[in-house]
């Protein structure tokens, strides 16, 4: 799937949150308003800060996919396990393929972020180990999908929970 578009530019502070090893999830919708849910790994804001990618697991997020080539919306949580500081993105895809290279590396750093943020709150290392192997079950294959924000939301407990950012 690709389309054209940009989103608006992401602040700095965003990449540097997305970077400290936050919970990412994706949300798409069929066209019968049937919600799918599916983790993500490898967030990356783009050099302009226009779009973003992250990649979700080719078997499990076989109907994100699905729902993305039908209406190209998403909505994306990224929250730190530390102390629930969360930020939701609305966002437009702008394509989705085959995981690549430096979208490998991006899941591996994210995965070794997001295993030492729990670790650091008492979650052992096997626990996300086997988050991780859940995640793969079917095919270890990844597909990137690459999006623009076109709105963000606090979404840390609170009073401003909500707020448009």
């Amino acid at each position: 799937m690709k389309a054209s578009g940009r989103g608006k530019p992401l602040a700095a502070e965003l990449q540097a949150f997305l970077e400290r090893g936050v919970s990412v999830m994706v949300g798409t919708r069929d066209a019968d308003l049937v919600p799918e849910l599916v983790r993500a790994w490898g967030p990356r804001i783009s050099r302009d800060g226009r779009t973003v990618s992250l990649c979700v697991a080719r078997a499990g997020g076989a109907r994100t996919i699905a729902n993305l080539r039908d209406n190209g919306r998403l909505a994306v949580t990224c929250a730190l396990p530390v102390d629930s500081h969360a930020v939701q993105f609305w966002a437009r895809c702008l394509g989705t393929g085959p995981a690549n290279r430096e979208d490998l590396s991006a899941v591996q750093a994210h995965r070794d972020a997001f295993a030492r943020s729990n670790e650091s709150i008492g979650v052992p290392r096997p626990f996300v180990e086997a988050l991780w192997q859940r995640e793969l079950a079917g095919s270890p294959a990844m597909v990137r999908i690459r999006f623009a924000v076109e709105q963000i939301f606090n979404q840390t407990p609170g009073p401003g929970a909500g707020s448009q950012l």
